[in-house]
């Protein structure tokens, strides 16, 4: 359960930084890492 958590809040974060730094190169690649580190928590 606390994967879960944790992977829905890394997504949430990710699409809050996307919809903040729409015009910002530095903050989408931000965001990619952030969700790739949200799919990375869901590995057994």
């Amino acid at each position: 359960m606390k994967r879960i958590a944790a992977f829905t809040l890394t997504s949430w974060s990710a699409a809050g930084l996307l919809y903040v730094g729409q015009h910002s190169v530095a903050l989408i690649a931000i965001s990619g890492v952030v969700a790739l580190a949200g799919f990375d928590l869901l590995r057994p």
